[in-house]
């Protein structure tokens, strides 16, 4: 038992240090590489227990890619995979204008608890979590209240009337606005395992997502520049999100700027290329460890 926490306690520090240093590169190269004014706006998807293949999530994430969202960037896990969900958002850091998490069942807490334990620590923020149906996992961490690093979160239920054989989703999540989709939709049929499949819904999730996007782009109307015909859109509420401020900001910030235009600093980028190396050494470098674990 001893031998099996201190291999365990062995590989999660070597996992945390991983991170901070891929965390160092993202800032860094961020920093020092080609102005790139499309940014994407990246979903993280977490099915139910055992959903399998082809489950409700991965036809959403599906939807999600032909709605016209700009540059989306959408991927399905497992509710047990938080691990590799919070590596994918690390990864895609430096390219990222929205951040949405969004899970059924099992991954509903799932989508909570990345948001709280993975992301909250290291400073990155969620701009909205979609629970459909939202059940207590195997996992710790919050799970009824919405994590303070989250901006805007939506949590959808529906009344169980199957008994054992039919989970009932979480009815309240603090800080959330929580939805009853019989009501929403005047459908007493709606089940926890034809709720992650419901086209209604889907269309409902759609707009959320397009309410809390932030701007990827400033040049409106895709010209190969940021000028005053950029701004003459956003008066007349033709860019995606309508006389939305951020995006408005967003313009004055870009102003003057081609979308094609590189601003290349090689200092930070050799920083980079170093932070890389110590990634590598971290990765192969065998950590001591002094205290060992209580049986």
């Amino acid at each position: 038992m001893g031998g099996t926490c201190l291999l365990l306690r062995h590989h999660l520090r070597r996992r945390w240090l991983y991170r901070c240093a891929m965390l160092c590169v993202i800032g860094l190269t961020s920093f020092g590489a080609s102005a790139t004014f499309a940014l994407t706006n990246q979903v993280v998807l977490f099915t139910g227990f055992l959903a399998g293949s082809n489950a409700g999530m991965d036809y959403l994430n599906a939807h999600l890619a032909s709605a016209g969202i700009p540059n989306y960037l959408g991927q399905v896990f497992e509710w047990s995979e938080q691990d590799e969900a919070a590596d994918w958002i690390f990864a895609n850091a430096s390219e990222r204008a929205t951040l949405v998490l969004i899970g059924h069942s099992f991954g509903g807490h799932s989508a909570l608890q990345v948001a709280n334990n993975e992301l909250k620590p290291v400073g990155i923020g969620v701009d909205l979590t979609i629970q459909i149906d939202s059940v207590a996992n195997f996992d710790g961490g919050v799970n009824n209240v919405l994590p303070t690093n989250v901006d805007q979160g939506f949590n959808y239920f529906q009344i169980s009337t199957g008994g054992f054989f039919e989970p009932q989703g979480v009815h309240v999540v603090t800080g959330a606005t929580n939805i009853n989709t019989e009501v929403l939709f005047g459908d007493t049929s709606i089940t926890h395992t034809s709720i992650d499949n419901d086209v209604r819904l889907y269309a409902r999730i759609t707009q959320n997502i397009f309410d809390n996007l932030n701007p990827v782009s400033a040049d409106f109307d895709a010209d190969g520049d940021i000028d005053g015909r950029d701004f003459l859109m956003w008066q007349r509420g033709e860019t995606i999100s309508p006389y939305n401020a951020d995006e408005l900001a967003f313009w004055q910030m870009r102003y003057g700027n081609s979308t094609f235009a590189a601003h290349t600093i090689p200092e930070p980028a050799g920083m980079a290329l170093g932070m890389l190396a110590v990634v590598g050494f971290v990765a192969s470098r065998p950590l001591s460890i002094d205290t060992p674990c209580r049986n």
